[in-house]
């Protein structure tokens, strides 16, 4: 029998609950919290991806046999029977379609409401799979019914997910780990694998490409575009691993750039989509803001073991890379507080640092309750104690668990940045939160996060803790530039730009901003900002213009409209205003992009539904499920995994972060941070420093920056198995990011 499916963590560590590619599987139980993904036999598998600024679109085409053996293995009676295709994301993927082909069947994907799917009675859809698959954020799975056995399978999944950012580069990854026994031991990989990658940037030089994994081949190269694929005749350099690939972006100065494309053809929204990319520089090439920097570490009981022993781990790491420039203070809580420095912020000496080391082993044991609150609101009155002009206050909040005064604690800090943001040269701390565990209010922690400004990170298992806390210290540990403006012409009506405010830009962590307008951008646009000391930087950036409908197409709708998504979900559950719900949902079903408020479904088709489905979608119509699926409602399987929306909204027992209500544009000269710019008609402004500027077009729903999909603890997005014992509907996941 073909060995189980594992993918070793950084820790070393084995993750039961997703294979290590995309694929077709027989699922069974290996334990209480385990499951083994046993494939069926791989005849092909193709990887297409385009990454454009920090975004990569994927479409993986596979082929597989499925042997009455592996039927047999999935209790089934080894002639036809249920087959699973699991595919392994990250948070913040969100897949975005899936179709299946047999010799007499086809199988489709389009979006549904969460409301037309709650009373689905008879779905034929997932029945009988042996082992119920678990709901992970990190998983991607749907089963396929009433498969003979010797059938070929051909499955196209589509997915965009953001790119990581490493070492100054761009890192893509595809999941290309093959699993022992699906291939032949004589085959070599170079038969049944093949990867078509693009990548393409706003910028006019070459984009540079490499893989450190596997030999790659140039099939493109020009100006801002470069595509590579892997080389058939190093067949002796391949590596039975994932597909990795680099695009390198530090330079010697800070880079901005931006693309803009007309409206889509079908699309109602007759505005120009818009991307600006900011590239950091390298670390040594430049003058680093000073940090002021307060840890605030939960040591709550459910902390105890792997987790608190990788936070501290990680915690540790992030006290070394402070420079003697930066200050800091820890706290360790529960539901009492304790800080190194009772009095304020300590110089990051050698002497303090070691100092604190020795106080972390000492006082981060895990013990009581979770409060946040309490350390929190005296993090805030420390920086205000002990101001350090030209420095970055940053806090950061890592904790496992579930608060149930997250409006109160949202709207707390936004109520302190909107008082102190009166002073428009005053830094206000950026609030970093990390969630750790699949039971941490991840949506409470993705949103103070997006109020704060700052940075916000997760990991789902203790193997993963440290690797991904450590990242999330690495990206905000060198600051750039702050107070990010970018600079509209008025002849641009209707303008839109996400995030908002504009974040700040680190050497871990380009900025990238998507947006709308009427009429177009010009060829050049103004972008402003705060360098370390106070000096203004401020460049004429170039924007192309990228037509629709052509090889060279950037799919920016895809990523706003993924952006407009979230923020909207996220005003509409702070408002608990039905009509803003509705938006998103019409907005999702439109573009065919899961959100909150609805779910990837998956059904048989017939090719004459399949034509017209198709067409429709180029015309720009919205797909009906219940359309064109064969059966009508009744043939539709819920895939409550695919969603990659804003998050769970039910996932704080009723509470709403307190949401930020802010907006794209605003006319005439004004101030930013203290700089006058008077030559800008159009200015999307966050330089003031201040989360609290008001909209100020009624055709712009409030903005909120950085909210990525990221999944909750528990909810209405959560489905139980639907209808009466015998429905065959499962729910694979909680509603996921890529990001998330």
């Amino acid at each position: 029998m073909p060995a189980a499916m594992n993918r070793e963590s950084p820790a070393g560590a084995t993750d039961h609950y997703r294979p290590a590619c995309p694929g077709l599987y027989a699922t069974s139980a290996a334990g209480e919290a385990e499951t083994v993904f046993t494939p069926a036999q791989l005849q092909k598998m193709d990887f297409h991806v385009e990454c454009h600024l920090s975004t990569a679109f994927v479409t993986v085409n596979t082929t597989w046999v499925v042997p009455g053996s592996l039927l047999k293995s999935a209790k089934n009676d080894g002639k036809k029977g249920n087959i699973t295709f699991a595919m392994p994301v990250t948070e913040q993927t969100t897949v975005t379609g899936v179709s299946a082909q047999m010799s007499n069947k086809r199988f489709a994907s389009g979006v549904m409401p969460n409301k037309d799917t709650k009373n689905m009675k008879g779905t034929r859809f997932g029945r009988n799979t042996a082992a119920p698959l678990p709901a992970h954020p990190e998983l991607f799975a749907i089963s396929i019914p009433g498969v003979p056995a010797g059938e070929t399978v051909h499955v196209q999944a589509t997915y965009f997910t953001p790119l990581d950012f490493e070492n100054g580069a761009y890192v893509f990854r595809a999941p290309t780990r093959l699993p022992t026994g699906c291939i032949s031991p004589n085959t070599p990989l170079t038969k049944v694998l093949s990867v078509m990658a693009t990548a393409r940037s706003a910028y006019s030089e070459q984009v540079q490409v490499m893989s450190p994994t596997h030999p790659v081949t140039l099939v493109q190269a020009g100006a801002g575009v470069t595509q590579v694929q892997l080389d058939p005749i190093k067949r002796e350099k391949w590596q039975n691993t994932e597909f990795v690939m680099v695009m390198p972006v530090w330079g010697g100065d800070i880079a901005a750039a931006g693309v803009q494309q007309p409206p889509a053809p079908g699309d109602p929204d007759r505005r120009h989509a818009f991307a600006i990319a900011i590239a950091p520089p390298k670390p040594e090439a430049v003058n680093p803001f000073p940090r002021d920097v307060i840890f605030l570490l939960d040591r709550s009981g459910s902390m105890g073991g792997g987790p608190m022993d990788a936070a501290r781990a990680a915690l540790i790491a992030g006290l070394k890379d402070l420079t003697p420039n930066d200050r800091f203070n820890i706290c360790a809580f529960d539901n009492l507080q304790i800080f190194f420095d009772q009095e304020g912020l300590t110089n990051a000496t050698n002497e303090a640092k070691d100092a604190a080391l020795r106080w972390v082993n000492v006082n981060c044991q895990a013990r009581g309750t979770t409060d946040i609150m309490t350390p929190l609101a005296r993090a805030l009155e420390l920086f205000s104690a002990q101001p350090n002009p030209g420095a970055v206050p940053m806090v950061f909040v890592i904790t496992d668990g579930a608060v149930e005064d997250e409006r109160e604690i949202c709207t707390f800090v936004e109520r302190a940045f909107k008082n102190g943001g009166a002073d428009p040269a005053a830094m206000l701390p950026r609030v970093n939160t990390f969630g750790i565990g699949r039971y941490a209010n991840h949506y409470f922690l993705k949103m103070l996060a997006g109020i704060g400004r700052g940075m916000n990170g997760a990991a789902y298992s203790p193997e993963t803790v440290e690797k991904k806390m450590f990242d999330l210290l690495r990206a905000s540990k060198t600051p750039i530039l702050t107070n990010i403006a970018v600079g509209i012409p008025s002849s641009a009506q209707g303008v839109e730009i996400l995030p908002f405010p504009v974040p700040d830009l680190f050497a871990g962590a380009p900025v990238m901003i998507s947006g709308k307008c009427v009429g177009g951008l010009p060829p050049t646009i103004e972008i402003q900002g705060r360098v370390a000391g106070g000096a203004v930087w401020q460049r004429s950036i170039p924007v192309a213009v990228d037509l629709q409908n052509n090889a060279l197409s950037i799919p920016l709708d895809k990523v706003f409209v993924k952006q407009r998504i979230d923020m909207m979900t996220a005003r509409a559950w702070l408002t608990q205003e039905k009509h803003l719900e509705q938006q998103v949902i019409d907005l999702s079903l439109k573009h065919g992009v899961p959100c909150a408020h609805t779910k990837l479904c998956a059904f048989e088709v017939s090719l004459k539904n399949e034509t017209a489905m198709k067409n429709q979608k180029a015309s720009g119509g919205a797909v009906s499920v219940a359309k064109y699926a064969v059966g009508g409602a009744a043939g539709v399987m819920v895939i409550g995994a695919m969603a990659g929306g804003f998050g769970d909204v039910g996932a704080s027992l009723s509470n709403a972060g307190g949401m930020i209500a802010n907006a794209g544009s605003m006319i005439g000269s004004i101030d930013i941070g203290g700089i006058d710019v008077p030559d800008l008609s159009c200015i999307a402004e966050c330089a003031a420093d201040a989360p609290c500027i008001e909209p100020i077009m009624g055709c712009v729903e409030p903005l909120m920056g950085c909210v990525e999909p990221l999944v909750g603890a528990a909810g209405e997005c959560l489905e139980p198995l639907i209808g009466a014992v015998g429905s065959v509907v499962e729910v694979i996941g909680n509603i996921i990011g890529g990001n998330n």
